[in-house]
């Protein structure tokens, strides 16, 4: 797995300079005094550098089995400028005290909220393009469980990352209350109304959850059960996603 995930340098890279801006903002947050939302200015800026760490690694591994090398470069190059963005913005912004997300206070942060959405929006057009071209493959250097996992989670993830669109559009994400009340320890849900964020997470998060399922499942079944077993989880992880955003919606904390 390793080997897979450097042979995509670009991603490789990508995802490692945000593991370092991790660690940077981790150590930023313990003398920052600035609040944002009743927050330290950092953690918002740490959790999306977190994300893309993770998000750029899952996608150099799982780039390394699409066939179409010249398609994959330019997927990679497209994934660095749109997520370096938006952790510019994120970041920048939070160094200076101001919301990132849903500001509309200024000429500026308009913009730069807008910005984020158009960047977000092609990243996740040329993932579901992406998806596309994996899909339509012939062959796979893969178990069929794990192709059909990866298959699932790209899906899923395209599908909740324009969901995270949505949420943009309503400018905030809590549910019966504003975005500023108290929430769970570092993700910041909240802990007493709706959180639109909590099916937005799971759902990207498919891109991971599901494929490493497939991985150990297929080290303990044969090839017909794991698919079988795969695709029962998920179907009830979709399940589990779609009840968390109906929780959401409704206006119930995903945790008291």
């Amino acid at each position: 797995m390793i080997g897979n995930l450097i042979k995509n340098k670009i991603l490789f890279w990508l995802g490692m300079v945000h593991l370092l801006v991790f660690v940077f903002l981790c150590g930023y947050s313990i003398f920052n005094e600035t609040m944002i939302l009743g927050l330290n200015s950092a953690i918002k800026p740490m959790k999306f550098a977190l994300s893309i760490w993770v998000y750029s690694w899952t996608m150099a591994i799982i780039l390394n089995y699409v066939n179409d090398n010249h398609k994959v470069t330019v997927y990679s190059w497209v994934a660095v400028v749109c997520m370096s963005f938006e952790q510019i913005a994120i970041t920048s912004q939070a160094l200076r005290g101001e919301l990132s997300h849903f500001n509309i206070s200024s000429i500026y942060g308009i913009v730069l909220f807008a910005l984020m959405g158009v960047f977000i929006l092609i990243i996740t057009l040329w993932t579901g393009y992406i998806t596309y071209v994996f899909i339509k493959q012939k062959s796979y250097n893969l178990p069929p469980a794990i192709v059909f996992s990866i298959k699932i989670g790209l899906i899923y993830f395209v599908i909740f990352s324009l969901f995270g669109g949505y949420i943009s559009g309503l400018k905030g994400h809590t549910v019966g209350s504003d975005d500023s009340g108290e929430g769970l320890f570092f993700i910041n849900w909240s802990t007493k109304f709706g959180d639109l964020r909590v099916a937005h997470f799971f759902g990207i998060h498919s891109l991971q959850i599901i494929p490493l399922f497939a991985l150990i499942i297929t080290a303990f079944f044969d090839v017909i059960k794991s698919i079988k077993i795969v695709q029962l989880f998920s179907l009830i992880y979709l399940i589990f996603v779609i009840f968390m955003l109906v929780q959401g919606i409704l206006g119930v904390p995903f945790m008291r």
